[in-house]
């Protein structure tokens, strides 16, 4: 890891924690106060074989789809299967490929079907360092440990995009194209939903289901009778349902407008709890 960013605290604290590229310092938890929201173009049909014989390291996929979603679509439309077309550029001069088999970043690769938790958020970065201040947008999967097991990790910044399509290196800088950070991240979010989380929240359902306790997201306990997490613990009659805003994911009491409980965005799995407990109340 070795461009400054804001990432998951390796100290436990639940917060972000910059890295100023060589070290962790002491500045914690800065978020926007929304997250971004995202444009969507119209939803492109394509037929499957448009990019079935492309292989990685070899030949890329070149058409590009349209239709994305973003971490504040609480309900992924999963019964739906929209096709996805790949993801094919370039951040900060690494390769970032992403399609229906698998996400690749420089030399980090996983296959969907082996992804584990992912996590996917948007932050702001102060100025210093010799940048101006800007947004970060954040995506990672991985295969447990959280800490020492495999995981692609893309930090999507302007410049990073700009600085690609400048060098001839990349997409240009067109309004609703791999261009834009935002586009680019919330592709790799639909790709990410559309091949692994539905595998994910069934897992995790199915094993509530039957009988276990599920730590989801480094801080809430899903379990049959309902959820717990810092001190507080809902039966699945109190629990209206879950939202994602502010860089946390908000859980909701039921016959109450204000949330009870939240678990930070960044954390692995946490954007997996709104679709998780409502296949759970069901």
């Amino acid at each position: 890891m070795s461009q400054p960013g804001w990432y998951p605290d390796p100290y436990g604290t639940g917060s972000l924690r910059w890295w100023d590229g060589e070290n962790w310092t002491e500045r914690l938890n800065p978020e926007p106060s929304r997250p971004p929201r995202l444009r969507l173009p119209a939803q492109e049909q394509r037929p499957r074989d448009e990019y079935e014989e492309t292989q990685y390291g070899s030949q890329y996929g070149t058409q590009y789809g349209t239709h994305y979603a973003a971490p504040h679509v609480q309900q992924p439309t999963w019964e739906a299967r929209p096709a996805v077309q790949p993801l094919d550029v370039n951040v900060r001069g690494l390769h970032l490929y992403a399609d229906d088999r698998f996400v690749a970043y420089g030399n980090a690769s996983l296959q969907w079907p082996h992804v584990e938790w992912v996590a996917y958020w948007a932050a702001e970065r102060p100025a210093g360092y010799g940048q101006p201040a800007g947004t970060q947008w954040v995506f990672q999967a991985g295969r447990y440990p959280f800490r020492g097991g495999p995981r692609v990790e893309v930090v999507i910044e302007p410049d990073a995009l700009h600085a690609n399509a400048a060098a001839g290196a990349g997409p240009t800088d067109a309004p609703g194209t791999e261009g834009e950070p935002e586009y680019v991240w919330g592709r790799l979010i639909q790709l990410c939903q559309e091949h692994a989380e539905q595998r994910l929240v069934s897992e995790l359902a199915g094993r509530v289901r039957s009988g276990e306790s599920v730590d989801v997201a480094q801080g809430l306990t899903v379990h049959p009778g309902g959820v717990r997490g810092n001190r507080v613990s809902l039966s699945w009659a109190a629990i209206s349902g879950a939202t994602v805003d502010g860089g946390r994911v908000w859980i909701q009491q039921a016959n109450s407008s204000a949330p009870i409980l939240y678990i930070p965005q960044q954390n692995p799995n946490a954007v997996l709890i709104p679709a998780l407990l409502t296949q759970l109340k069901r």
